[in-house]
């Protein structure tokens, strides 16, 4: 019994291969991670700018396309007639008449206050009115608009021809000046930088 059971352990054992010598299991090489596309701004570029031909292409031949359509032929509407009231002409500001007007001397006053006074002997000799009887006024033309109703601004105030400042009636408004009336002498106030002082009687 004893000998049959050695030899079961020896057919057994016969029946085995000799242990292999294993191989040191290395550990797996991690392959690297490919770059995502996102994170490259070269690929990302590329992409974009084949993106951008191809659309381009598209759009050229779009282009071409419509280009070769046969325009529909279609009757033009006559031109509509332009209504005259639509258009207004502009006309010029009137020139200046040669009208005696007196006009400011060299220091801006303007003085209605000399009177003159019927003398044979002297005609040119003037008097004066008394301060009490005397006003003074500064009128300052700031600005003269051309048009078919040319209007004037003076002291800030937009006149025209017919209104009234400062007790004086606006005849009329020339290119550079304004013209003036108080009681039978006309006043021609030019346009400028500085006030016009005028001295009135009361």
């Amino acid at each position: 019994m004893r000998t049959s059971l050695f030899l079961c352990l020896l057919a057994l054992a016969g029946c085995q291969s000799a242990p292999q010598p294993v191989a040191p299991v290395s550990p797996p090489v991690a392959a690297p991670a490919p770059i995502p596309e996102r994170a490259d701004p070269a690929v990302r570029q590329r992409r974009h700018i084949e993106a951008l031909i191809a659309q381009n292409e598209a759009l050229g031949s779009r282009v071409r396309e419509l280009e070769a359509q046969p325009k529909p032929v279609t009757a033009s509407a006559p031109p509509s007639p332009v209504q005259a009231s639509a258009m207004v002409p502009t006309a010029p500001l009137p020139e200046p008449v040669n009208e005696p007007a007196l006009m400011p001397n060299a220091e801006g006053l303007l003085d209605l206050t000399a009177v003159r006074i019927g003398d044979e002997a002297n005609p040119f000799a003037v008097r004066t009115l008394p301060p009490e009887s005397v006003r003074e006024i500064a009128l300052r033309v700031g600005g003269i608009v051309r048009g078919p109703s040319p209007c004037a601004l003076i002291n800030g105030r937009p006149v025209q021809a017919g209104d009234r400042i400062e007790s004086l009636d606006v005849v009329r408004i020339e290119p550079a000046a304004v013209l003036l009336r108080h009681g039978a002498e006309l006043l021609r106030l030019p346009l400028t930088e500085k006030p016009v002082r005028l001295r009135l009687p009361l």
